[in-house]
């Protein structure tokens, strides 16, 4: 793959052990996604199994995230960090504008399947159509559905 130069600012998750899982998850989601680079686990690295994903570079519609898998027992950089202690939270969510009432719909019951519903999809004073929610990789999402022009003028 050619070299991706990366944004100056970016989301950075990190998950437990199943980053690939929901990288593959995410980028079947939106449209204009895409990894651009992975790192695997090399044979004999201490902690890992070999061709588990360390490290991945990807776009979601276009915007830049990066992800990892944080590393194991016995990987270099076990040690630098209490890696059991972190999680993610619903105070840190990933902000989606929604085009249509189909893509609201259809995220919302991918993203919720196996989540957790904090707020559940309706309106609200701030918003014609908004739902706030963990999927189950236990990340943090609000919808929002985008007015139409037609709506915004009225």
């Amino acid at each position: 793959m050619p070299a991706t130069p990366a944004p100056k600012l970016m989301t950075f998750l990190a998950f437990r052990s199943d980053a690939e899982e929901a990288l593959q998850f995410y980028t079947s989601l939106f449209d204009n996604s895409e990894v651009h680079r992975m790192i695997r686990a090399r044979a004999g690295e201490a902690g890992w199994e070999e061709g588990t994903l360390q490290h991945a570079l990807f776009t979601l519609d276009g915007q830049m995230f990066m992800c990892t898998n944080m590393p194991p027992p016995g990987a270099v950089g076990y040690d630098l960090a209490p890696w059991e202690s972190y999680t993610f939270s619903p105070a840190t969510a990933i902000y989606v504008q929604c085009g249509s009432e189909s893509e609201f719909d259809r995220l919302y019951t991918a993203l919720s399947e196996k989540g957790e519903v904090i707020m559940p999809a309706g309106a609200y004073e701030f918003s014609a159509r908004f739902a706030w929610l963990t999927d189950r990789f236990n990340v943090a999402w609000r919808l929002n559905l985008v007015p139409s022009r037609r709506a915004r003028r009225q």
